[in-house]
């Protein structure tokens, strides 16, 4: 056998060793081809020194894996997203002007319990590469806003998202964000209509949707608590029925229930609920809970 044939023959031998050791250790990543672990993911930076070039290319390939991985994540309704920021993370350095990249995972990891830290740590890596994409600000505010219940934070990002993509709606938002008291729920349904219309992906949207719907009952019971207060400031008594507020002039008509149910006042509290979603709650405080 010449030089060169026993060279590749135990290049061929190293190479098959390699395999059946990493196969033996993680028998079902190699068999599927499917991320699982993310301690078995390389380094982005290591991957652009050695990519020879190729660089782009190899974001592709992992921004297909990224993709697969999450898409598999959301079809089995479980709580596996360990790999998500690993694999962003390689996708952003082998190509740091892969703006997609930040914006979709940022919005996905944000409502996912556990992972805040994950969306804020991707979305300021791509404000920083790309400082003038201003739908990374707008998704870092949405994300302060909705699920961690930040106003002076997520006023801020929306200001920038405002200069960047210069869009004075957003500076609106921004204002009335940094003002947030009696407006709350007027500004949570403009910040959440917004949002919707900027959502990434289908199962986003629907969870936006939801919170919107949320909102809206919500916005309609605290109009009825407030007149139910002023009927009690008047008479001392709590009122008979939702009529009674309709002609004292406190009500214009029995509200419609946004979520599907009905408006009922309990005649022996005064309590206001909704018969879907129940007593209105504090509008921060159920935005961030729901995503503990």
């Amino acid at each position: 056998m010449s030089r060169l044939s026993a060279i590749v023959v135990a290049g061929l031998l190293c190479a098959a060793v390699a395999a059946t050791a990493r196969s033996s250790l993680e028998p079902e990543a190699m068999a599927m081809g499917r991320v699982r672990d993310p301690t078995w993911l390389p380094s982005g930076r290591t991957l652009r020194i050695t990519s020879l070039g190729q660089r782009l290319l190899l974001s592709d390939v992992y921004w297909l894996r990224l993709v697969q991985y999450m898409g598999e994540t959301l079809l089995a309704h479980v709580d596996r997203w360990g790999a998500t920021l690993p694999l962003a993370e390689i996708v952003t350095d082998l190509d740091p002007r892969h703006g997609y990249a930040y914006q979709v995972v940022g919005s996905d990891l944000g409502f996912v319990p556990g992972r805040a830290a994950d969306a804020e740590k991707i979305l300021k890596k791509g404000m920083r590469n790309l400082p003038d994409r201003w739908t990374l600000y707008w998704v870092y505010a949405v994300n302060k806003f909705l699920y961690q219940g930040d106003f002076a934070e997520a006023a801020e990002y929306a200001r920038r998202a405002a200069v960047a993509g210069k869009r004075p709606h957003l500076a609106l938002l921004a204002a009335n964000l940094a003002l947030a008291a009696d407006a709350e729920y007027r500004t949570t349904e403009a910040f959440l209509e917004e949002a919707i219309r900027t959502a990434d992906t289908p199962e986003l949207r629907v969870q936006l949707e939801r919170r919107l719907v949320k909102v809206r009952t919500y916005q309609v019971l605290s109009q009825v608590e407030k007149a139910v207060a002023e009927y009690r400031r008047r008479y001392v008594v709590w009122p008979m029925g939702l009529e009674v507020l309709i002609s004292e002039g406190l009500l214009r008509a029995i509200p419609e229930d946004p979520s599907g149910g009905q408006v009922i006042l309990d005649l022996s509290t005064g309590a206001v609920r909704s018969t879907v979603l129940g007593e209105r709650k504090p509008l921060r405080n159920t935005m961030a809970g729901e995503a503990q």
